[in-house]
């Protein structure tokens, strides 16, 4: 079976990294190694772990004064389930909840033994442990292929099951074990790694444009394992003649160091990883050169991924050292021998935290991702910055406003940014320019180039003008205006006064100004200054939304037969979107309306479903999802006759309706 396994991990390292799938650990990567480099923004994935360990155990066995030879069987089964989450470009979080089943199968064949009744399975299972990790990662070449990164993580028990370790239940013995006593020579007689364990790694990748992957992963980690349990000495007819009370903290300080290959192929993507641990703590010899201190690990497999965000591994393993039981019984040959052993020598035979690899095994993964999904959900934008009146390349802070995505650097004038699909506000600040924004259209999939010149810092000029109510012509007394990203040194924010007038001095250049006041809409404008030129800008302004106010579109367009929302139809929502955020609290129902096209019970679900879209959408431009609800009426309500192409436009349409203010 070993040489199968080395063949096969052969042949994945010949032939030529998967996608942004998770590690055992939640974070992007393969199974026990991370990638350095984090799953996307606002992208998650989720996993299903397992893997069933096999290790052969001969031994020679002594039963009423007779030895003979057994031929044991030791199985372990681990299952993970697993979480990663994308914060930004640089950070992810991740965790997960793990599942062990330790057994002991044992040869009965023996008539020596089998007369014994000695029973045939030994077992324990539990929930037994919770961990919590973050990787915070950059790409020191800005090319996107090597990446950088710190992993550190927590873990904690959740369970033990009837005990923290394996224990002889059934009646008999088969000479090394005896009832009740816990299995410490199993390669993983533990069900965990302890109460507690904490750490961190230092993650490297190279993810090369033509697929091929390489990861190591080097780090410290700390886990804190307890024994209580009674060690006893037994005589030749298996008698117990003394016994030991052991109550123990072993504390292991573990280097761990694990290293990956993949290749991306398609929809199949071979990998092969080596882990190895080294127990600093461990340090007593046998007396011949031997310390039982480390342990390592191959494993492999095929990781096949689908468009439907579905993928499943296939996996091999198997142990790279070998086990010797003898210094992972807790002392207990010492004793049995006539002397009591120092609790530092029980220390040094206790078993590792996580256990020994088994011999070989293999394993069946099951996970999604919303990387993989064939629908694209963002798309790419990159572009220059430069001098208006130059030309030259200017070092600048591209910032996406009311979106997770970090601000962006340029570096020699240009940046690049996925974005998610919609319409999404852009802004560009330099020292000694006048800062840029604007609001760009991501269509999912595409690519965008979008070059913004800047312009120096002008001269100023005045803006001025009266604030009334649009329905009255009344004035309004203390509204305020305010401009923001104007140069440091320069005021934003002024007032009307008793005549509902206001002047403000600004830059030169296009300057977005809000005009703000109480139980009114704001009123939001981009306006254009010229230097040593006072510009008027009057402002009507209505009255804040009210119970019961409807409010129709139909102009929100989306796809035949489809909700999915054309481009055209993004600046409507967005400012739908700015009046409800601006309107904080404001309690809304968002209805569709459809045609009589088409069967009624398709119209139903069609205006539904178009009104959850919508829902969506708003969603994501940051209006809060506790204060929106959506219903569909299909073709219930037209507000004109069904009658000609024209009607029908009217009929299909969104409309809001103002429920009232959220407590």
């Amino acid at each position: 079976m070993k040489s199968i396994l080395t063949v096969l991990m052969v042949l994945f390292l010949s032939a030529t990294v998967a996608s942004a799938l998770p590690s055992y650990w939640g974070l992007k990567g393969l199974n026990n190694v991370v990638d350095a480099q984090p799953i996307e923004t606002n992208q998650y994935s989720i996993g299903l772990f397992t893997h069933m360990g096999i290790s052969n155990d001969d031994r020679t066995a002594t039963l009423d004064g007779s030895s003979f030879t057994v031929e044991d069987k030791e199985y372990d089964a681990t299952g993970h389930f697993a979480f990663g989450y994308g914060i930004n470009e640089m950070v992810e979080m991740a965790g997960r909840v793990s599942y062990w089943w330790n057994g002991y199968k044992r040869d009965l064949t023996n008539d020596a033994r089998g007369n014994a009744g000695a029973g045939e399975w030994e077992s324990d299972d539990a929930l037994n442990e919770a961990v919590l990790s973050l990787k915070v990662s950059f790409n020191p070449t800005d090319d996107g292929q090597f990446w950088l990164g710190f992993m550190p993580s927590v873990g904690f028990s959740v369970s033990s099951g009837d005990n923290d370790y394996v224990t002889m239940y059934d009646s008999g013995t088969d000479g090394i074990w005896h009832l009740d006593d816990p299995m410490f020579e199993m390669r993983r007689a533990m069900l965990g790694t302890g109460k507690l364990n904490f750490g961190g790694d230092i993650l490297a990748s190279y993810n090369a444009d033509f697929g091929l992957g390489v990861h190591v992963n080097a780090g410290f980690h700390r886990y804190s394992q307890q024994f209580d349990y009674a060690d006893r000495r037994f005589n030749s007819t298996g008698g117990v003649v003394a016994t030991d009370d052991v109550e123990l903290t072993v504390d292991d300080n573990v280097i761990r160091v694990a290293a990956g290959v993949e290749y991306q192929t398609g929809i199949a993507t071979p990998f092969v990883e080596v882990v190895y641990n080294r127990y600093l703590d461990r340090t007593e010899e046998s007396g011949n050169g031997e310390r039982y201190d480390e342990t390592a690990m191959l494993d492999g497999g095929f990781r096949f991924t689908s468009p439907y965000g579905i993928a499943l591994d296939l996996t091999g393993s198997m142990a790279l050292t070998s086990f010797d039981p003898e210094w992972s019984d807790l002392g207990h040959s010492i004793y049995q021998s006539g002397t009591t052993p120092t609790d530092e020598q029980r220390i040094q035979r206790s078993p590792f935290p996580g256990g020994y690899p088994a011999e070989y095994g293999f394993g069946l993964n099951l996970i999604f991702s919303s990387v993989l999904l064939e629908k694209p959900v963002d798309g790419t934008l990159s572009g220059i910055v430069t001098d208006e009146e130059t030309g030259e390349a200017i070092t600048a802070e591209v910032s996406f406003p009311a979106s997770s995505i970090l601000p962006q650097t340029t570096v020699d004038g240009f940046y690049s940014v996925k974005l998610l699909a919609g319409s999404v506000p852009i802004s560009v600040q330099a020292d000694g320019y006048l800062p840029f924004s604007e609001t760009v259209v991501i269509v999912a999939g595409e690519d965008h180039a979008f070059d913004v010149t800047l312009a120096p810092v002008p001269d100023n000029g005045i803006l001025t003008g009266t604030v009334t109510d649009a329905d009255t012509d009344e004035i309004i007394v203390g509204a305020s205006i305010i401009v923001d990203g104007l140069p440091e040194g320069i005021q934003g924010t002024t007032t009307t006064n008793a005549s509902g007038v206001y002047s403000i001095t600004l830059p030169e250049g296009n300057w977005t100004v809000r005009v703000e006041a109480t139980d009114y809409l704001n009123v939001v404008k981009v306006q254009v200054m010229a230097p040593e030129v006072t510009t008027m800008f009057d402002v009507e302004m209505r009255p804040a939304l009210v119970e019961g106010q409807v409010l129709s579109f139909n102009n929100i367009y989306f796809a035949s037969g489809s909700a999915d929302i054309k481009p055209e139809s993004f600046s409507v929502l967005d400012g739908v979107a700015q009046v409800l955020i601006d309107n904080a609290g404001v309690r809304v129902r968002i209805a569709g309306h459809t045609d009589s096209d088409g069967s009624a019970s398709y119209n139903q679900g069609l205006s539904e479903r178009r009104a959850n879209s919508v829902l969506d959408y708003l969603v994501r431009k940051g209006v809060p999802a506790t204060t929106l609800t959506a219903i569909g009426y299909g073709e219930e309500n037209p507000i004109v006759p069904n009658t000609n192409a024209s009607n029908k436009a009217e009929n299909r349409r969104i409309e809001f309706t103002v429920l009232g203010v959220a407590i």
